[in-house]
């Protein structure tokens, strides 16, 4: 139109009628405008100002979808002559007329300018906006910010939601939309999840709305559509996902970690704790402070001056790390604390953050170590005597250096299995046939031969090395000496409880030569007879029958679980 009939687009002319048209395809009904001065002239005439009346008229379809204007004009230039010709003839009426239709030209001249305004902000309004007309919820406006979060290639003017957007219908928002057209009440979400297919591959993507349906009604108070505004809220909610993950993370490490954190407003003297922080004090989780003059009275009372003391150092020269026990109704726990001072700009302390952590399992492992520690340097000292004992008593009756060799290895290799019977340092008992079968390891080959039975007992850590070196020295002497020495010779090893909670433990030798009690008491001799008899209520007795060798052993049974491999 302006290309067939140009006009500079600050004149009047050009403005008048933009608004016209502008007008028809906003509301998409007619316009008239009674007088328009337009700078052009008729087929083979000269240019010349000419006057029109011009009526604008929309155009649809047979669906119904707006696709052009009719312009009808009426040229008036004659009847505009004609006014100015008789202007000054003119009643004081015609002329008021006149003035007042001029005025009321200026007025929508000035109303289609605010228009143009208004326009601008909705299309350029950081809000998204959108109005749908009819039960069908057809798109009739909407602004840059609506395209940019659902796509901004997506026609949607003219067309139905469920046509426009088809992947919200299931959604319920359309169902949204139709509840307020039909109650004429508005509707507000908040952080609202809604899944767009913004982009031609129809890949679903996420977002989270905040907005409003609001009614609009018409002249009569009829609702006639529903417009549409909010914000985009993905990310502010997205980050508050991940707040809350970090923070959901962080309680289940500081739970698993036994850790808790706290921070101690040093102005009001209130303490806020996490909620594993408050546990580790034996105290309900808690959202509302504690002040610290209470939360002092759940510290040991031997350790509160202490701790006053280090939280007042902590003040002046830094970080600090403090233990100290807490009194909780399970009973007295032991807590790890490190906090730091935080200072304002003036450099004055106004806030402690820290974090403490359950100690209790530690100091309970740190004393069993100092325990076991010691109980170590006394085995370990038992052991030494034993081996200076094996090693100068062996060579005092040894006949030659090779022999006497041969005999301490195999004796301290009986005291190694011994000790291996305990398992670990720190072990208190160990089981009674373990001890046997370890005891009788270096003499595997007459293993066809030994016959070994008895109950599930345990003896003490302190007669597993006596009872394993008599055991070596029996089965030493029956391979030399006795039944093991001959073929069809047997050895039967058994032990049972007695009504008096004794152990009984029997060295029995058959098939074997003739027995003769030894002609003088060898050190092997001595440490079966004197392995057990200086601890109370155990006794060796070694008796040399003609048929085999009989030894009977009383032992104290030891009534407890294995130790574990690894305290704690």
């Amino acid at each position: 139109m302006f290309e067939a009939f140009p006009s500079p687009t600050d004149s009047p002319s050009y403005k008048l009628l933009k608004a016209s048209f502008d007008k028809v395809l906003e509301s998409q009904r007619p316009d008239q405008i009674a007088l328009i001065p337009y700078d052009t002239s008729l087929p083979d005439e000269p240019a010349k100002m000419r006057y029109w009346s011009a009526t604008h008229t929309p155009l649809f379809d047979t669906d119904g979808h707006f696709f052009g204007i009719l312009q009808h004009t009426v040229d008036i230039t004659e009847l505009q002559e004609l006014r100015a010709e008789y202007d000054a003839r003119q009643s004081a009426a015609q002329a008021g007329l006149l003035g007042r239709a001029r005025a009321v030209q200026n007025e929508n001249l000035a109303l289609a300018v605010e228009a143009d305004r208004l326009r601008s902000l909705f299309v350029q309004a950081p809000s998204f906006m959108a109005v749908l007309r009819g039960p069908e919820h057809i798109f009739e406006m909407t602004n840059d910010a609506y395209m940019r979060l659902v796509g901004a290639d997506r026609p949607l003017i003219g067309r139905r939601l469920a046509e426009a957007l088809p992947e919200v219908v299931d959604q319920g928002f359309e169902a949204l939309l139709e509840q307020v057209r039909q109650t004429g009440e508005p509707y507000i979400g908040r952080g609202v999840q809604i899944a767009l297919a913004k982009h031609a591959d129809g890949e679903l993507e996420q977002a989270y709305l905040d907005f409003i349906y609001a009614p609009l009604r018409d002249a009569d108070g009829a609702v006639t559509g529903v417009f549409v505004q909010g914000h985009d809220i993905t990310e502010q909610k997205l980050a508050e996902q991940a707040l809350t993950r970090q923070s959901e993370m962080l309680q289940l490490a500081q739970e698993a970690g036994g850790v808790g954190t706290f921070e101690w407003d040093l102005e009001k003297d209130l303490l806020y704790g996490s909620p594993q922080f408050w546990r580790l004090y034996g105290v309900e989780p808690r959202i509302e402070p504690m002040a610290v003059e209470h939360f002092e009275q759940l510290v040991h009372p031997e350790d509160r001056p202490r701790l006053a003391s280090q939280n007042r150092d902590q003040l002046v020269e830094g970080p600090q790390k403090a233990e100290y026990r807490v009194l909780t109704n399970s009973g007295v726990r032991w807590i790890g604390r490190q906090a730091r001072v935080h200072v304002d700009d003036s450099g004055r302390a106004v806030r402690v953050f820290g974090a403490a952590h359950d100690l209790t399992e530690r100091k309970a492992f740190e004393e069993r170590l100092e325990i076991i520690a010691g109980e170590s340097a006394h085995r370990v000292k038992n052991m030494l005597t034993m081996v200076q004992a094996i090693v100068s008593q062996t060579l005092r009756g040894a006949t030659d250096m090779a022999s006497a060799r041969v005999t301490i290895n195999d004796r301290l290799a009986a005291l190694g299995q011994a000790q291996d019977s305990l398992g670990q340092t720190s072990a208190k008992s160990a089981d009674l046939e373990d001890v046997v079968k370890k005891a009788l390891a270096l003499h595997s080959d007459t293993f066809g031969r030994l016959e070994i039975s008895g109950d599930p007992v345990r003896v003490s850590a302190e007669a597993v090395l006596g009872l394993g070196l008599m055991l070596h020295e029996l089965a030493t002497n029956a391979v030399k000496y006795g039944a093991l020495s001959a073929p069809d010779g047997r050895v039967a090893v058994a032990w049972k409880h007695q009504s008096d909670g004794k152990v009984v433990l029997t060295w029995l030798e058959s098939g074997g030569p003739a027995v003769q009690p030894p002609q003088r008491v060898g050190f092997g001799s001595r440490l079966i007879e004197r392995g057990l008899n200086r601890t109370e209520g155990q006794s060796v007795d070694l008796e040399y029958a003609e048929t085999g060798v009989v030894c009977t052993i009383k032992l104290n049974p030891v009534d407890d679980m294995p130790s574990p491999a690894h305290p704690g």
